[in-house]
């Protein structure tokens, strides 16, 4: 059985190398698709002998990337261990090689992992209820040559990385989680999250107040639970600088490019202009402040009332801890 790991990546080199070293420390082969990336994620690749380079003709969302990743690995014999990441995510490579020393790595396997995310500290990770505290999630399958993805979705952001058997067995890594930086970059991440908003708003599946209480979870918020991550969780890594976070990603060219394509009011609806780049490019092509929908929200007697059991909440913790 062989290790590979499948890697969309487009303009990610502010994190690659540390990628690269991680999945090197575990892997057979790294197979990396690569979305026309611009900014030197190449060059890092071909330090790395482990990494094969695939070239996309056109840049594609990772979902569709992981398709493609997908049929590529399947030209390897046998029954791999197909791990399926992103380049903002690092796992101890101990944990998963004790995994492929184990004996319940067969055929059709599904692998999940506790999933957890940095909380704008290379030192904290977020705990608490919501969308952003520790979960299981799908990061890996044995290939039993069988099962495949869905591919029938127009924009399949949010299907899951791995093809999941209705059947199919599953087993757990242990303790020890994937680490996903996203929110190490907080204007990077409000960035992308906004990307997410535009790109969904441009199929037109769903209305704008559906798709601002969908990734509301995301917006800022002043006070969320933590808890300082444990050594033995970032054993075997590396993590990067987070300077980064002050350069723009390419998600903020491409929504400007909506912008010209399509105008900049037909994305009014959109709950992205808490960003300040955004709302100031709306205030300049406009001459006005921008409305979003936010029709989904509760009445305001409600969230005052929220506001204020949170309140009192963070003050009884800061004066207990």
């Amino acid at each position: 059985m062989k290790v590979i790991a499948l890697l969309p990546v487009k303009d990610e080199a502010w994190v690659l190398e540390h990628t690269l070293r991680c999945l090197s420390a575990f892997c057979d082969v790294i197979l990396v698709h690569d979305q026309q990336s611009t900014d030197g994620s190449r060059d890092i690749g071909k330090r790395f002998s482990k990494v094969v380079w695939i070239d996309s003709p056109v840049s594609r969302i990772c979902v569709e990337a992981r398709w493609q990743l997908f049929d590529i690995a399947r030209q390897y014999e046998g029954d791999n261990l197909l791990w399926c990441t992103d380049a903002d995510e690092l796992v101890s490579p101990a944990v998963i090689q004790r995994l492929v020393e184990g004996a319940a790595l067969r055929s059709g396997v599904v692998v999940d992992a506790l999933y957890c995310h940095f909380w704008n500290s290379r030192d904290k990770y977020r705990t608490g209820l919501g969308a952003y505290s520790p979960y299981w999630k799908p990061v890996a399958i044995v290939d039993d040559r069988r099962v495949d993805y869905d591919r029938s979705g127009v924009l399949p952001i949010h299907d899951e990385r791995v093809p999941i058997a209705t059947d199919a067995a599953r087993i757990r890594t242990g303790p020890v989680p994937v680490l996903h930086l996203q929110w190490l970059l907080p204007n990077r991440s409000q960035m992308r999250q906004a990307w997410y908003r535009c790109a969904e708003w441009r199929q037109r599946k769903r209305s704008a107040a559906e798709i601002n209480e969908f990734y509301a979870v995301t917006l800022p918020r002043w006070h969320v639970p933590t808890a300082p991550i444990p050594a033995d969780w970032l054993g075997g890594m590396t993590l990067p600088d987070t300077e980064i976070d002050r350069e723009p990603a390419w998600h903020q060219a491409e929504i400007l490019a909506w912008f010209d394509a399509h105008g900049i009011e037909l994305f009014e609806p959109l709950e992205i202009w808490h960003v300040p780049l955004l709302r100031d490019e709306f205030k300049r092509r406009t001459g006005r402040t921008p409305r979003p929908d936010r029709s989904y929200r509760e009445p305001l007697p409600k969230r005052a009332r929220t506001f204020s059991r949170r309140a009192f909440n963070f003050v009884k913790r800061s004066l207990t801890s």
